[in-house]
């Protein structure tokens, strides 16, 4: 299963935890030959994130939206530009650029979701060809756009022993099951909040970004009868294929917001644990129980939120994706670069066991019509 052409391709990925932007180097061919690179990391200053929440949570005009989307897009063009210099690499060697961009909306329900991002102005900048908006076309066939990653999990634990499950603690946490290495076969959606409501309480409270390595939490006690409450929500049971906003748990989680700061964290992190026990349970009416669950993310650095999994997730061991020699912070940007490889070959990127998409038995795109593409992305040539 190896592709004679090995291309190189860079992954950009802003994500829902709104910190900053991910850039990964990576070489691949699209299937199980893959060579994680380089990676590097931009944090966004506070005046940008500010203009970030209020695109988000504010009420902006269309101009305020189209020029921040112009801001974003310059800031990604001149972090790949200091990237490329400072590794000494011609951007002739680059085949392609995945730019994602940063979700605003996500409603695929309602056949909504949004990236703002310009990739024909990134293009022009870089003078490399992009791949862009991997969501929309998945979403038009009925998929909820999310997660996307998952083929990228397959390939990049080819070698390793089935089954297993990979969970990305980001602003959302998703999983994703592997029992075998069949495309077909895999299982993925996204689980429930990550790290954005602890961020959001710990922001308001105290000014910082994030509990840093989960101190705050440490020493807070679960609040049991309010989180067993909240775990009485049908939002945490809808059956898969399901995909979240960063916002869609903001109503449910609000009486947190009456506990002590320590407390509030350490009862989210209790809920958090659950789903994902109750997910992985879920998945094993169907398979054999994943004995390991590999753990990426932002949020495997937060130890009460890895602690609480230890503690109330059953029947698995959970581990840093590092103990299988993976960086934990750079896969979700490998990801794209793999995405927008898979791309130039025509390769499908979402499958109806992962977010749903309907043609197909197994891709996001069967090909109804002469000249439909077969993946999701669209190219931006330079």
């Amino acid at each position: 299963m190896t592709n004679k052409r090995i291309y190189t391709a860079i992954g950009l990925m802003s994500g829902t935890s709104m910190d900053g932007i991910d850039l990964a180097l990576i070489r691949s061919d699209g299937y199980d030959f893959i060579d994680s690179k380089k990676f590097s990391y931009l944090s966004y200053q506070k005046d940008f994130k500010s203009r970030l929440s209020n695109i988000i949570h504010g009420s902006p005009s269309l101009l305020e939206i189209k020029e921040f989307e112009r801001d974003l897009t310059l800031m990604h063009a001149d972090f790949v530009e200091r990237f490329l210099t400072d590794n000494n690499i011609k951007k002739s060697d680059i085949d392609a650029v995945a730019f994602h961009g940063h979700t605003i909306l996500h409603a695929p329900d309602k056949s909504v979701t949004w990236q703002i991002g310009n990739p024909d102005l990134l293009a022009s900048r870089l003078g490399i060809d992009i791949v862009s908006d991997f969501r929309n076309r998945d979403v038009a066939f009925m998929g909820q756009g999310a997660p996307l990653v998952p083929i990228y999990h397959l390939y990049l634990s080819y070698k390793i022993t089935k089954p297993l499950a990979i969970l990305n603690i980001g602003g959302i946490s998703n999983i994703t099951y592997l029992p075998n290495n069949n495309e077909s076969d895999m299982r993925a959606f996204d689980v429930c909040f990550g790290n954005a409501p602890f961020d959001d309480l710990v922001k308001k409270y105290t000014g910082q970004d994030f509990d840093q390595d989960g101190q705050i939490a440490a020493s807070g006690n679960i609040d049991t009868v309010l989180s067993e409450n909240i775990l009485l929500n049908e939002i945490f049971y809808k059956n898969p294929p399901k995909s979240f906003d960063r916002d869609d748990f903001a109503s449910i989680l609000k009486p947190f917001e009456k506990l002590r700061l320590q407390d509030a964290l350490a009862s989210l992190a209790y809920i958090h644990a659950k789903i994902i026990d109750f997910n992985i349970k879920y998945l094993a009416r169907d398979n054999s129980q994943a004995t390991k669950i590999f753990v990426c993310g932002g949020g495997r650095k937060n130890k009460n939120i890895i602690e609480k999994m230890v503690k109330f997730v059953d029947n698995s061991e959970i581990l840093p994706i590092e103990n299988i020699g993976f960086n934990g912070d750079s896969i979700e940007a490998e990801a794209f670069a793999f995405l927008a490889i898979r791309k130039i070959l025509d390769l499908p990127i979402s499958f109806q066991k992962t977010t749903g998409v309907l043609r197909g038995s197994n891709s996001s795109l069967a090909l109804s019509r002469p000249h439909s593409s077969s993946c999701g992305g669209v190219f931006y040539r330079a």
